[in-house]
């Protein structure tokens, strides 16, 4: 499985956050980055784990974010 690398803007309407939201947090080192071509690079399972941090995020991802598009998926959990 390869890691899925997300720009900072990308991030952010993943988690239905402010762009300045995403930066503050890579400042703030509650998200790890890679830089590539002087471009910062997020790795989705980081972003996962820092929206999962406070149940503000949490919300934001699952009303705004990737979460309002995730009834339309098809998937079979056993």
């Amino acid at each position: 499985m390869s890691n899925i690398n997300l720009s900072p803007s990308q991030a952010a309407y993943l988690m239905g956050v402010s762009e300045r939201s995403i930066r503050r947090a890579i400042k703030n080192e509650e998200i790890p980055v890679a830089i590539h071509k002087a471009r910062y690079k997020i790795n989705f399972n980081d972003l996962l784990a820092w929206s999962n941090k406070l149940p503000n995020r949490q919300t934001k991802r699952d009303e705004l974010g990737i979460g309002q598009f995730v009834h339309r998926w098809k998937i079979n959990v056993e």
